[in-house]
């Protein structure tokens, strides 16, 4: 049986009349191994891309994109069969040259998904940089406090309650009013960038489809304006480093009122409760948040401690 697509023809062979089903699949396979033996990695990996359109978060097509982009030609340019542990560790470093680690590792995990598919035998054993430790301001309680009694009544009150309370930018602005019922408010759906804002239906983690409870006064306040914010995630952030200079607050980011979220969690409920509420789905990153932020807690008890036993 012979078949032609994208001006290639494919001679398939069978022991028995074939169902659509199987001439697809073998197809499949006969085209696969024609984009491996012939394909450059930029071809290779676009393809990639788009046999995974329907099962990609909106968020990551354009990433992968960006990724493809800022490689350098010469590892596009190289037929996938030729590609060996030399090659990625020479793009690695030029990489690293000009980006952060993480960032690096972003490509090198996009590199090695690609292979992953079209040459499925090679194991990569790429050196990559450290992770960087990086010494950032986190909110105290003091701060959370006067951002809370200056934002009163502004736009901004809804978004900056909800954040404490643990929820991401991405889901604040995701939510909609038949989300919450009574105190309880269903968090199941992310607004994601792809060219625009996107609502997508599902969380980026089945623990971040979660129910978290409301103050009586919250709820009423969201009730009476009839929304949540009506901005994009950006905008949250925005809004916060805006409020941060007129208070005089050291900047820090939205997301670590996650951070002031878990580590007050930690110490007044059971560790599974914290991390179902904050939509965490394993006890090592919880615990990787709430320690950090408690760190000048436990700078505070250690000298008090300290000064004690030695008095």
């Amino acid at each position: 049986m012979r078949k032609m697509y994208k001006g290639h023809t494919f001679t398939l062979i069978f022991d028995h009349k074939p169902s659509q089903k199987e001439v697809i699949e073998k197809l499949g396979i006969e085209m696969q191994d024609v984009i491996t033996s012939n394909g450059t990695f930029e071809s290779c990996a676009k393809e990639y891309i788009k046999t995974r359109l329907n099962v990609l978060s909106p968020s990551s097509v354009p990433t992968y994109e960006s990724l493809l982009r800022n490689m350098s030609d010469e590892l596009k340019g190289l037929r996938i069969s030729s590609i060996d542990q030399v090659e990625v560790q020479k793009e690695i470093n030029k990489y690293s040259a000009t980006h952060a680690p993480k960032s690096v590792r972003n490509m090198h995990g996009f590199i090695s998904s690609v292979l992953a598919v079209y040459k499925p035998n090679m194991t990569l054993r790429t050196t990559l940089p450290q992770r960087e430790v990086k010494e950032r301001y986190l909110p105290t309680n003091e701060d959370v406090k006067r951002i809370l009694e200056a934002v009163k009544g502004t736009e901004d009150s809804i978004g900056f309650q909800l954040g404490i309370l643990s929820l991401r930018r991405s889901e604040i602005c995701a939510l909609q009013m038949p989300d919450l019922e009574g105190n309880e408010l269903h968090i199941h759906a992310d607004l994601v960038w792809n060219k625009k804002w996107i609502r997508k239906e599902t969380p980026k983690t089945d623990a971040g489809n979660r129910i978290i409870y409301l103050p009586d006064s919250l709820v009423a306040e969201i009730n009476e304006k009839g929304y949540f914010f009506k901005y994009s995630p950006n905008k949250l952030l925005e809004h916060l480093n805006k409020w941060q200079a007129k208070l005089g607050i050291p900047q820090f980011r939205f997301h670590d009122l996650r951070h002031y979220f878990a580590s007050y969690a930690s110490t007044i409920m059971p560790e599974a409760d914290a991390m179902a509420l904050g939509g965490w789905k394993s006890d090592y990153v919880f615990k990787q948040v709430y320690r950090e932020s408690m760190k000048e807690k436990r700078k505070e008890s250690a000298l008090k401690f300290n000064a004690d036993i030695l008095s």
